[in-house]
């Protein structure tokens, strides 16, 4: 039996093995997982759907039969234990994602405003006028553009 592998488990056990009960738990399975046989500690590919197998073959699984078999009878002080599978659990990272939001329709003029505000009170740089000064200006070109602001507001 392979002692290095975290997967089996050997134990002297003085309890008969009807007093342990081995809790079965769920596992995510991941593509081309594979596990340790109970037994001889050989690699087994676990299956996409079905039971997560434990013995590589059917004589390992008839030789941990018979193991156990004895430890319960008293004859042998080695129990098979089921092994030790670790499981991959998911963690959720919260990352703040700065949504630029475009005003649309009558937004804009309260849009205007601010940026308003933000020069008079100095929260814009200096740096940043000239750049602010020429898209105000292709705003002023797109507005005498349309047609129907030309008539209301000849310039």
């Amino acid at each position: 039996m392979n002692t290095e592998d975290t997967s089996t488990t050997t134990a002297t056990n003085p309890a008969p093995a009807s007093t342990q009960k081995a809790t079965p738990k769920r596992t995510a399975r991941r593509p081309r997982q594979t596990l340790a046989c109970g037994w001889c500690g050989s690699s087994i590919l676990v299956p996409a759907r079905g039971r997560v197998p434990k013995w590589c073959s059917s004589s390992c699984r008839h030789r941990a039969w018979e193991l156990t078999r004895a430890a319960a009878s008293g004859l042998a002080a080695v129990q098979v234990i089921d092994r030790v599978v670790q499981v991959d659990r998911p963690v959720t990272v919260n990352e703040r994602v700065k949504v630029e939001v475009v005003p649309h329709g009558p937004a804009w003029p309260h849009a205007l405003a601010q940026l308003t505000e933000q020069i008079d009170t100095g929260k814009v740089y200096d740096r940043d006028l000239p750049a602010l000064a020429a898209a105000l200006g292709d705003v002023r070109s797109a507005l005498n553009r349309r047609p129907a602001w030309h008539r209301q507001h000849p310039s």
